[in-house]
């Protein structure tokens, strides 16, 4: 799942770094390029396509420059995932 997200992103989403990771199923998304505060990111793409990610600026730090998102999940759940989020920054980038 990890190795589908960081190629789906490369792909579709270059404006979002994924931050490498070695042992865990959330990973960190940054989305600095899109928007400076990613809570607004989030309440947007959930508003828009119904996907649930946690912004990371209840973790402190820079963490309101990233996404996490949980990938302990079906392929099928994930690809739907990745497009719903593909679809919100899209729509993000439009309505700003």
């Amino acid at each position: 799942n990890k190795i589908l997200v960081q190629n789906y992103i490369k792909e579709n989403l270059p404006e979002v770094l994924v931050t490498p990771s070695c042992a865990t199923y959330l990973l960190w998304l940054d989305v600095s390029a899109v928007c400076e505060d990613s809570g607004v990111l989030r309440d947007s793409i959930r508003k828009r396509t119904g996907l649930y990610l946690s912004a990371g600026a209840i973790y402190g730090g820079n963490g309101i420059h990233f996404l996490r998102m949980n990938i302990a999940c079906p392929r099928k759940v994930l690809s739907d995932g990745l497009n719903r989020l593909k679809e919100g920054i899209a729509s993000f980038g439009n309505a700003s």
